[in-house]
């Protein structure tokens, strides 16, 4: 895993940051503001996860940033497959998502209350390990990351979250029918050294250990991409995966080959990591700045092929005048946007901030689009086109019919898509109707999502009057019967795990119709004498 290792993660970071924020040049290490940081990340606790997962505005990193409670609570009522993280799948009686497959309840006994006690949470919801993302997203530490042990990376779908970055390994497999003095080294072995201190045609030259001088963090070394891909997990003993070393090895080490490598980095995707170092709207025009990218100058193509000769820039810069598909269109990336969430039933304008987005090449103009794709369902990608194009931005309009749920958003160019970011669209939460006779209301709407029958839970009816608890006889997503007692009941607030709705009730005495009809003749017959 020594050569593919390394550039994986590393290749996150070679294109993702703005012409101002790049490392001192020459390399190594590559910058680290792309992706999830080149670092070993199998030994995490609560407070790690939080770095990029609790506050989706200052994130370092775009990996499937969000809302946490949001996402989490739409996947109620979805399937629990193979490697959920569902701790408790045996309370579901359906075999899907419930409150009570992640939030322990503890019965309290309380002889005031009507059945004699009543549900809390285990652990209380102010408390910071309520949601502790290592309660139910498992590691194995310091052997297997968190993130290695989902479906998607037990199905090596790497490109989910690490985007056209790298190849599919799933895909049409790219195959070196001839290694050449052009190929890059896999290995280590003797060669002209350059001047990072390491040699020429192999990727250390650009890609190892260090410290990045402009984010401060430290990339492990000296052989950063083997303990790098090894700290995952994958096929590692003791890991608790189905993968083997065959993922990326095809020779037992050191007898490394570039075969195992092509699977995740073929020229395919390493050809369209080039950042627009000079600002011109342009990317991979061999006038680029060195150490950004990999097609851009002479030093970046020596840098891989033959050691660094000037035969090697000559002969891929004539397979690029080929049009061989050895040079695809620039990757695009996603580095801010303005929200991570929209409610549903709401027109929204999602802005996204990054690169390459529009791309002017002597020959073309290449227009990103954007793909939503639904993670909690089977259903289809939607494809949108954006408005107000650049180079670094773009606004993608949102329909006020998008369903509610979680969402990958990825900019495309061509066959080439960016690392995703995630978008939660909650449901609405609207009373349409309501209903009130002998004191049970009947609440008719929309979003009112799962009722979870436990104190200080957020799934509730109040009744404003009394500032007391309705009785909640049964809840749905549409539907909700509650008994708010025979006091004065006339405004009510409805909580929901999506919202709030206020809810206006004229509640009957409980006396029969006629007496209304008689109230009425009795107070005009009174007022006449």
């Amino acid at each position: 895993m020594v050569r593919k290792s390394f550039t994986t993660l590393v290749l996150l970071l070679v294109s993702a940051i703005s012409v101002s924020t790049w490392a001192s040049t020459p390399p190594p290490p590559v910058n680290q503001n792309l992706g999830m940081p080149d670092a070993i990340s199998n030994n995490m606790t609560f407070n790690d996860c939080g770095i990029c997962h609790f506050n989706p505005d200052t994130a370092p990193a775009p990996v499937k940033q969000g809302y946490l409670p949001d996402r989490h609570h739409l996947r109620i009522d979805t399937p629990i497959e193979e490697y959920s993280a569902s701790p408790f799948p045996e309370k579901s009686s359906d075999g899907t998502h419930k409150c009570i497959t992640c939030h322990l309840l503890d019965w309290v006994e309380d002889p005031s209350r009507p059945l004699g006690g009543y549900f809390k949470f285990a652990l209380e919801p102010t408390e910071p390990e309520f949601r502790d993302c290592l309660s139910c997203h498992k590691q194995v530490p310091g052997i297997t990351s968190v993130h290695h042990l989902t479906k998607k990376a037990q199905a090596a779908d790497c490109n989910a979250c690490h985007g056209s970055l790298i190849n599919d390994p799933n895909g049409e497999l790219w195959v070196l029918r001839v290694i050449s003095s052009m190929s890059p080294n896999p290995g280590f072995g003797d060669g002209d050294i350059g001047d990072t201190g390491y040699r020429m045609g192999g990727c250390r030259y650009c890609h190892n250990g260090g410290t990045d001088d402009v984010t401060g963090r430290v990339v492990p070394g000296p052989n950063a991409n083997m303990l790098t891909h090894h700290g995952t997990g994958i096929a590692q003993p003791d890991s608790d995966t189905v993968h083997t070393c065959s993922l990326c090895h095809d020779a037992t080490p050191p007898n490394h080959t570039l075969q195992g490598c092509v699977r995740c980095h073929a020229p395919t995707s390493l050809h369209s990591v080039q950042a627009d170092s000079d600002g011109n709207g342009t990317a991979g025009d061999y006038e680029e700045q060195p150490f950004f990218g990999h097609i851009g100058t002479s030093t970046d193509c020596m840098g891989c092929h033959m050691g660094g000769t000037a035969a090697a820039v000559s002969t891929a810069r004539a397979l690029a005048a080929e049009e061989t598909p050895l040079f695809g269109p620039l990757l695009p990336r996603i580095e801010e946007r303005n929200t991570a969430r929209i409610i549903e039933g709401t027109a929204s304008t999602l802005k996204l901030k990054g690169a390459g987005y529009l791309v002017e090449t002597p020959d073309n103009k290449i227009t990103t689009k954007v793909v939503l794709t639904p993670t909690d369902s089977n259903k289809p990608p939607i494809e949108i086109v954006p408005e107000n194009v650049t180079f670094s931005s773009m606004d993608v309009q949102i329909p006020s019919t998008q369903p509610s749920g979680n969402y990958s958003v990825s900019a495309v160019n061509g066959n080439m898509a960016s690392i995703p970011i995630n978008l939660v669209v909650t449901p609405s939460v609207n009373v349409n109707s309501t209903d009130c006779e002998n004191n049970i209301i009947t609440i008719a709407g929309t979003g009112f999502g799962s009722y979870l029958n436990a104190a200080r839970s957020g799934t509730e009816i109040i009744n404003m009057s009394s500032s007391e608890q309705c009785d909640i006889q049964s809840w749905t997503d549409t539907n909700i019967i509650a008994d708010c007692g025979s006091g004065n009941i006339g405004n009510l607030q409805v909580n929901s795990v999506f919202g709030d709705a206020a809810v206006s009730v004229d509640c009957e005495t409980g006396r029969p119709d006629w007496w209304s009809l008689w109230s009425w003749f009795a107070s005009w017959g009174w007022s006449g004498r």
